[in-house]
């Protein structure tokens, strides 16, 4: 985990990736972490005297930006069945008698009734509008702040601007017919509990974030190997990224066993065969250990050779030049393993992409150039 995380009412713990302290990681955590869901949001500071950390703020705008986005465009605004009560001059839903009779010699044209009508001005989408509205007057993206204003105005079309949260909103049971927006509502209920989030004086309650790298590095590499696919389609040598999918590794199982497949983080093509076959691994080196793992070989030979690869690569959150093996006992696929860092932490989206999109084609490219400096596997 990276990231803020409380361990006790006076403790708090900030974790950081192991990069130069100059490193400006939280840029990269945000330009990788839009669409992933693996975020946690919770939990309350002392920040009398702390640093202020408005790039965590920014990381929770953008993700909470893309969580409305996507409920939004998916199940449109939240429209509840509210209970109103007025007087009319037509009769709609339930007439109150009693108080009709007494008005009546006086006001006989005007009808006290109550009635239900599917509202888009409820306690959630007020709840909902507030929190967009807060985070963004804090960003300093415009992308962002124009999607969370944007959200706003589509979750209570029509109604005013101004709104009136009702505090006990983030207490209630969150209807389950809704069930898209409760990304979005977890971090609503996060900020909404804590009464003095961006105030940057005095003891109060705020927002920390917790986050798992590894599905960053997966989305890193899914972002280097779409690149590597354009810029190797411009040089006249297509390669195609193909999504996900499992390949059988053991079959035929016995009566009581099951089969076994394998599924690779990241598989590059070429005429319909696969010409690599990737796994990312966010487990930094350790000085004196054994590097790559065992475990992390041994999965990373075995994908490759299900999948009937030449060459089994391995991906790490570092930056440093590829690191190569040949392979023995596998009929040439794989015939190759390579180790490569993809600078997790120094990335920027756009030009890094294409960075690594070329630094993804140059290993390809250089494979069957490896045979100096060739070490053997533990």
């Amino acid at each position: 985990m990276i990231g803020s995380i409380r361990l006790n009412d006076s403790t708090i713990l900030e974790v950081a990736p192991k990069v130069d302290g100059k490193a400006d990681w939280v840029s990269a955590v945000l330009d990788l972490l839009i669409g992933l869901d693996r975020i946690d949001v919770a939990g309350e500071r002392l920040a009398g005297l702390a640093p202020k950390r408005p790039e965590l703020l920014e990381v929770l705008a953008s993700v909470y930006a893309a969580r409305l986005q996507r409920a939004i465009g998916r199940d449109g605004p939240l429209l509840l069945l509210d209970r109103r009560h007025a007087e009319l001059g037509l009769l709609k839903g339930k007439l109150k008698t009693s108080n009709y009779l007494i008005q009546a010699p006086r006001r006989p044209h005007r009808f006290p009734v109550s009635y239900d009508e599917l509202s888009a001005d409820n306690d959630y989408s007020r709840a909902l509008v507030a929190v967009a509205r807060l985070l963004a007057s804090i960003t300093s993206s415009p992308q962002v702040r124009t999607s969370l204003v944007e959200s706003a105005a589509a979750l209570r079309p029509g109604f005013a601007e101004q709104i009136a949260v009702d505090p006990s909103a983030a207490r209630k049971p969150f209807p389950p017919q809704w069930a898209v927006y409760r990304p979005a509502w977890s971090i609503a209920v996060a900020i909404l509990t804590q009464t003095s989030l961006l105030r940057a004086t005095g003891q109060h309650h705020g927002v920390e974030i917790a986050i798992e790298p590894w599905p960053l590095l997966e989305r890193l590499l899914e972002r280097a190997l779409d690149q590597a696919s354009v810029i190797s389609s411009v040089a006249g040598t297509p390669l195609h990224r193909e999504p996900k999918h499992s390949t059988p590794l053991l079959i035929a199982p016995s009566v009581g066993v099951t089969a076994r497949s394998v599924e690779p983080d990241g598989r590059l093509t070429s005429s319909g065969s696969t010409i690599a076959t990737f796994e990312a691994k966010y487990s930094p080196r350790v000085a004196g250990s054994e590097w790559p793992s065992r475990e992390h070989v041994f999965q990373a030979l075995t994908t490759a050779a299900a999948c009937h690869s030449p060459l089994a690569v391995l991906v790490f959150p570092e930056d440093f030049e590829p690191c190569w093996w040949d392979v023995q006992g596998f009929a040439g696929f794989p015939s190759q393993l390579t180790a490569i860092g993809l600078g997790l932490f120094s990335y920027r989206r756009g030009a890094g992409d294409r960075t690594r999109g070329e630094r993804i084609v140059s290993l390809l490219a250089g494979r069957t150039a490896a045979s100096s400096g060739v070490q053997n596997a533990g």
